[in-house]
């Protein structure tokens, strides 16, 4: 028997039970985070990516702002810098200008300051994301809300947290997306993916899909989005600095900005091909087989997309397929497969479907879940890509099957 309630507004409320196991996860989430944190203090000559991004946002509060830093001279001592060595730590210049704003205002804080905020900035992302869908997950928060923990504790999700990185605030913009897609807000569904503009790569492609289905109010809403961020990136560093940065996007076709070897350790297509063949096969045997294979899934997934019966296993899809052919995805840009998992365990616990689809789906959860954990990096994070395609394909012909019944949609016939 469910032990919660449908509220009169569609919204399942938890029970006294549910609370108290949701306090509980919030309060082991929060407890995690923290030693995660304790830890990382001791390994600050290593410098998280953070350290990149404060001195980015240094840069550009010298650059545009120069009257702050004539009013507060404080701003250039030492504790508002990151040394190494003795010379100052470059700045992230992948980064786009106008997610630069951010880093620019945390660069006002001493450095360890900054790196709490943002670290508590992406626990708060994390938890958006989770609040969000929780009316849209009734089977996993009606039986399983300690799934908090997990999904906090995600691996993907762990590195981008220690590393300071934007994976989380993508996850967060990538949640709104689809929870507005879901209610019908199709121009809010727009927009919120317009602000994930700062990881293109995945972007992009998910706005393809919107032209591919045809959603023209989202595709508005995306444009404007993405109109505005044009206009604070030229009003941040002007035209000159827009060239600059596309031409240095530009030359990652010349020269990857990955080290050399670490691309083994992508949730993707190209990460899976150097696990296997890097050393065996050359390098551009393996560019070769990844685009094909790109392409290839690109096609044979979106050929179909006309009888795709369900949005919900439609958009896990998209983001699955998007992460599988991003050509740069490291390893904590896989902390937006937390979407599409918990989409698709929503839906395999859900009484009506297949046992081999449940089944299946649990397995490779429980895979990229444990891998990472079991095997580190080199092991996991191909692993974490063969539990992607493999989600993917589950998905995909789940999505072509008659929609399976939702929770809500049941509550809703039994009151009527």
């Amino acid at each position: 028997m469910r032990s919660s309630i449908l509220s009169g507004r569609g919204i399942f409320v938890p029970s006294a039970k549910q609370r108290w196991l949701i306090l509980f996860s919030s309060l082991v989430v929060i407890g995690f985070q923290f030693g995660l944190f304790r830890a990382m203090q001791r390994f600050q000559a290593r410098k998280p990516d953070f350290a990149h991004l404060y001195q980015t946002g240094r840069k550009l509060n010298h650059e545009r702002f120069p009257f702050l830093i004539e009013r507060f001279p404080s701003l250039n001592s030492p504790e508002y810098n990151v040394q190494v060595d003795g010379r100052d730590f470059e700045p992230d210049n992948m980064h786009p200008p106008y997610e630069n704003v951010l880093y620019a205002a945390l660069a006002l804080l001493k450095f360890r300051v900054a790196y709490i905020v943002w670290w508590a900035c992406n626990v708060g992302f994390l938890f958006l994301s989770l609040f969000v869908l929780w009316p849209l997950t009734a089977n996993l928060h009606n039986g399983y809300p300690y799934l908090l923990m997990l999904v906090a504790t995600f691996f993907p999700v762990l590195v981008a947290m220690v590393q300071g990185q934007n994976s989380v605030m993508l996850l967060a913009f990538l949640t709104l997306c689809y929870a507005s897609l879901e209610k019908g807000n199709d121009f809010r569904a727009g927009f919120a993916l317009g602000m994930g503009m700062f990881k293109f790569v995945v972007v992009i492609p998910l706005a393809f899909w919107l032209i591919l289905e045809k959603r023209r109010r989202s595709l508005a809403g995306f444009f404007s989005g993405c109109v505005a961020l044009f206009f604070l990136a030229l009003w941040l560093v002007g035209i000159n600095g827009i060239k600059a940065y596309v031409l240095l996007v530009a030359g990652f076709g010349v020269k990857a900005p990955e080290e050399p070897g670490s691309e083994a350790i992508m949730p993707n297509l190209r990460g899976l091909f150097h696990a296997l063949a890097s050393g065996i096969a050359p390098e551009i045997w393996l560019t070769v087989l990844t685009l094909i294979s790109s392409l290839t899934l690109l096609i044979w997934v979106d050929a179909r997309l006309k009888r795709y019966k369900s949005l919900r296993l439609s958009f896990a899809v998209q983001v699955l397929l998007t992460c599988m052919i991003s050509y740069h995805l490291f390893p904590h840009d896989g902390a937006v497969l937390v979407l599409p998992l918990l989409i698709l365990l929503d839906r395999a616990l859900q009484d009506a479907s297949e046992r081999t689809f449940k089944v299946a789906v649990l397995i490779c959860a429980a895979g990229a879940y444990l891998m990472p954990f079991l095997g580190g990096l080199y092991v996991g994070m191909p692993l974490i890509a063969i539990a992607s395609l493999m989600l993917l394909i589950l998905a995909r012909n789940a999505a072509l099957k008659p929609p399976v019944p939702t929770a809500a949609h049941a509550s809703v016939k039994v009151s009527s």
